[in-house]
């Protein structure tokens, strides 16, 4: 057991050396871009901040002020540089549709962008600052947008959130297409957790991969809402947590973007965890769940999977009493074998031995596949 959760741990520790690694060459790449384009100033701030930057998405958006604004304003912070860089890739198509107030996590800690895009503007807005209409480099895993000046740390949108009585959307499931075969749903998860991983969402992509066999004998239709990496790195370590964090992100339902839009403020979505549900709102016209903003509106979709990327983690209230690690009895928990009667908590063990071999994996493949 001890050996497990070490084993386990250290291959933890050696993904997270690797995503750190490929987010310092995003840094560096970035900082290289922006030189050769005439951004000189931003390129020597990322150049200057580069070994304070890392984050453990391989993918990043960032938002560069013109020379013009670094003339009026000066060097900015380290904080202020975080400020202006998103731990995921996000397309303009993707800043295009969100809605006015929407809040976006930069790798500032605690601060997000606040989308200020109204319905008849032709460009994006940020904090109230626009955003050039393309962005001036693209390749999928690092986008670069130009802003004409800095974005205001401590700008805010205030609004009052309306709600109605809660209706509680429970287990939704469908019956299986005959013709889908357990190789195609397969083929289509992990298609899932590719597009995840390229969108910052490599934790929670992991998670699935360590749970889909699980997923796919007992259900038919699932909503998977994936918070970034940045505001997962809390959760990588302690083991027992794991499952409780995985099934309270996902819904036993099929909740494409506009259905989210069609729901009445307090809804409820029962999760496939026990006691945990959650609640629909509304934040000056931003869709929000338990509070926490989506902000990557179906990231993947399929004819019975959607995911929709979020900037927090849907935490458990502070009163909750319930075991965590205790899933939703809409999605039963498979049958155990001999070898495992005994164990005290074997659906977490079960899952910790996918997880071991899962990481050693993706470590081996990271290593030796150039």
């Amino acid at each position: 057991m001890a050996s497990s959760s070490s084993s386990t741990s250290l291959s933890l520790l050696l993904l997270l050396s690797l995503l750190s690694v490929s987010s310092a060459q995003s840094i560096t790449r970035a900082a290289g871009i922006l030189s050769d384009s005439g951004f000189k100033s931003m390129s020597l701030a990322l150049n200057l901040a580069s070994d304070s930057l890392n984050t453990l998405s391989p993918s990043l958006t960032v938002f560069a002020p013109a020379d013009a604004a670094f003339s009026t304003s000066g060097q900015p912070s380290l904080d202020l540089v975080r400020l202006h860089i998103l731990p995921v890739a996000f397309p303009l198509r993707s800043l295009k549709s969100l809605p006015f107030g929407a809040k976006i996590a930069t790798l500032l800690d605690g601060d997000s962008l606040t989308v200020t895009t109204l319905p008849a503007d032709g460009l994006v807005s940020l904090n109230n600052v626009t955003v050039t209409a393309t962005p001036i480099f693209d390749d999928g895993a690092l986008i670069i947008f130009v802003i004409d000046r800095f974005f205001d740390r401590y700008f805010r949108i205030s609004g009052p959130i309306g709600s109605q009585s809660p209706k509680i959307l429970g287990s939704c499931s469908a019956p299986g297409n005959p013709n889908q075969t357990a190789a195609a749903e397969t083929a289509e998860f992990s298609e899932a957790s590719e597009v995840l991983r390229s969108k910052g969402c490599s934790v929670m992509a992991s998670f699935l991969d360590m749970q889909f066999h699980g997923f796919l004998k007992y259900q038919t239709m699932l909503t998977i809402f994936a918070p970034v990496d940045q505001v997962m790195v809390s959760r990588i370590g302690d083991l027992g947590q794991y499952s409780s964090v995985l099934h309270r992100h996902v819904v036993p339902c099929r909740l494409s973007w506009s259905d989210l839009k069609s729901l009445e403020d307090g809804s409820l979505l029962r999760t496939n965890l026990q006691g945990f549900d959650i609640n629909v709102s509304r934040y000056d016209s931003v869709l929000e769940l338990n509070g926490v903003s989506v902000i990557m509106p179906e990231l993947y979709h399929n004819d019975w999977l959607v995911v929709h990327g979020i900037s927090e983690v849907l935490e458990l209230p502070q009163s909750t009493t319930q075991n965590p690690t205790e899933p939703n009895p809409v999605v039963p928990s498979p049958p155990q074998s001999p070898a495992d009667e005994g164990r005290s908590s074997g659906e977490v063990l079960v899952f910790r031995d996918y997880l071991l071999v899962f990481l050693v994996a993706l470590v081996v493949y990271y290593f030796f596949r150039d």
